[in-house]
């Protein structure tokens, strides 16, 4: 009985202590092998430096100099252009490479001028170590130079490690049983220590350090446990800060942004969406039931088929009127691979209505020039006729002429007043004005006119206000274009010229009736 359980309890102890031993066997060997490499990167990295300060991007016969240089170095050497395609190598015909611009090292390099990456051959069947090297000139990137070594040697090193390390396990076993039973509960310990540790990680918790007492090799990897949390806390921080700063963009920008996948479905959209298309669940919606357009929906069909951006306009009437650009394009998150169009709309609505405006005006300003300039021909042509031989008459119609010649000019100073506002160049000199001066001064000018049309002229200025900080002669031309056209187009009634007081500031007013 005693024999049995003492077995049981050896056998117990012992297989722990193997399996706890090639734990730790494990954990040297690949930190070996971690550090064997680390330290061929470095050699690498010095031969990488040196050689890429003597590599011309614009020289041909590359695969001939990358040769040269493999006999010296011993490691395989790839001269890439900056746009991916392979202009030498050492080991292969350059002309037969693909393109190297999305290997992992290059990409790197794009990012941090250096990269590095470990990629396994199916053929040769082991590693290899490839460093890469950003070669710039300024600010311009020439290309890139790539070293490559295979990892057999520093596999066979870990190899032979750790063949001597099972069998000195073999050889310390039969000697170290006593102590089996104290290291089991002492390694149980710290393992126990290092799940909790990695199960708090996997919740979440990453804001937890792992300390082991009398731990000796797992003091690495509570190092290592340790610095992946703090790593982990440092990326999810960055993501964090990301996201909120997408969502602050998003919410900034003033045009509507809307992401659509593959498949149609919104997924991702900017604060300003609601302002255009109502306050409707946008994101996972079809765009089609957020964006009610056959126009839109046409553009996107165009732009999913053609995969090419477009743009175009058109109306929407929910949840206001509105005139609204769209441009749609299309979204490749992996080089030539499809996965959705992003959508920017902008308002154009006021320039729209600007235009209408814009149209208006020449129309009526085409009516009113047109008006005088028959007048002017009329006359003209009545005194070639014979009318100068009658003075009377003809003093008259070059009265006539004259008055509606200071119509047209009247007219093409509005244009060019209205012009100069349009480019920015008109000058306001502001001071304090009578604004009761003012309105004695338009009565005076249009008295006579208004009386003439049996319409009355008053003034009104319920608060009694006395003066304004306005540019007076810059009001004046103003109030004379606005009481003229109430005159004009007033059948019967009067106008009324008036100030008010709106949010604390002065407003002035002309009505008609």
């Amino acid at each position: 009985m005693k024999k049995g359980i003492f077995r049981r309890i050896f056998i117990v102890h012992v297989l722990i202590l193997f399996l706890a031993v090639l734990f730790v066997e494990i954990y040297i060997t690949a930190a070996l092998r971690e550090n064997y490499i680390n330290h061929l990167k470095q050699n690498l990295s010095v031969q990488i430096n040196l050689i890429s300060k003597g590599i011309s991007f614009t020289q041909t016969g590359l695969d001939t100099l990358c040769r040269e240089i493999k006999k010296e170095t011993g490691a395989r050497v790839t001269v890439i252009a900056n746009d991916g395609k392979v202009m030498g190598d050492s080991d292969t015909d350059s002309a037969l490479m693909d393109n190297h611009l999305h290997r992992t090292e290059i990409e790197q390099s794009l990012l941090f001028e250096a990269g590095m990456a470990i990629r396994h051959s199916d053929t040769l069947k082991h590693d290899f170590l490839y460093i890469a090297k950003r070669v710039s000139q300024g600010e311009n990137i020439e290309g890139f130079v790539r070293l490559a070594v295979p990892l057999q040697e520093v596999d066979h090193s870990v190899n032979l490690l750790r063949i001597k390390i099972i069998l000195v396990v073999v050889v310390v076993l039969l000697a170290t049983w006593v102590f089996s039973i104290w290291q089991t509960d002492h390694l149980r310990r710290l393992l126990q220590q290092i799940t909790n540790f990695s199960r708090s990680l996997s919740r979440g918790d990453i804001d937890k350090r792992l300390f082991l007492k009398d731990a000796g090799e797992f003091n690495d990897i509570a190092e290592n446990l340790t610095s992946m949390s703090v790593r982990l806390h440092d990326m999810m921080a960055r993501s964090e800060e990301e996201k909120n700063r997408l969502n602050v963009i998003l919410k900034s920008i003033p045009d509507a942004l809307l992401i659509i996948d593959s498949k149609g479905i919104i997924t991702l959209s900017s604060s300003s969406a609601k302002e255009f298309f109502g306050d409707i669940p946008i994101n996972g919606m079809q765009f089609i039931e957020v964006v009610r357009n056959h126009e839109f929906s046409d553009l996107v069909d165009e732009a999913r088929k053609n995969l090419s951006s477009g743009m175009t306009e058109f109306r929407i009437d929910n949840p206001e009127e509105k005139y609204i650009a769209v441009r749609v394009s299309p979204l490749f998150y992996r080089e030539n691979e499809f996965s959705g169009l992003v959508a920017v709309f902008h308002d154009v609505t006021q320039i729209e209505k600007l235009e209408l405006v814009r149209k208006d005006f020449v129309a009526n300003v085409s009516h009113e020039i047109k008006t005088p300039i028959t007048a002017i021909k009329g006359f003209a042509d009545t005194l070639l006729e014979g009318a100068l031989d009658d003075k009377e008459n003809a003093a008259r119609f070059i009265q006539t002429i004259k008055s509606n010649s200071e119509r047209i000019n009247s007219l093409v100073d509005d244009l060019m007043t209205i012009s100069k506002i349009e480019l920015g160049v008109i000058r306001v000199d502001k001071s304090m004005i009578d604004i009761e001066d003012v309105f004695r001064n338009i009565l005076d000018i249009f008295k006579d006119k208004a009386a003439a049309r049996n319409l009355s002229l008053a003034v009104s200025n319920r608060l009694g206000i006395k003066a304004i900080s306005a540019d007076k002669n810059r009001l004046i031309q103003i109030l004379i274009n606005l009481v003229d056209n109430a005159i004009k187009f007033t059948e019967a009634g009067g106008v009324t010229l008036g100030i008010d007081q709106e949010d604390e500031r002065a407003l002035l007013f002309v009505e008609d009736t």
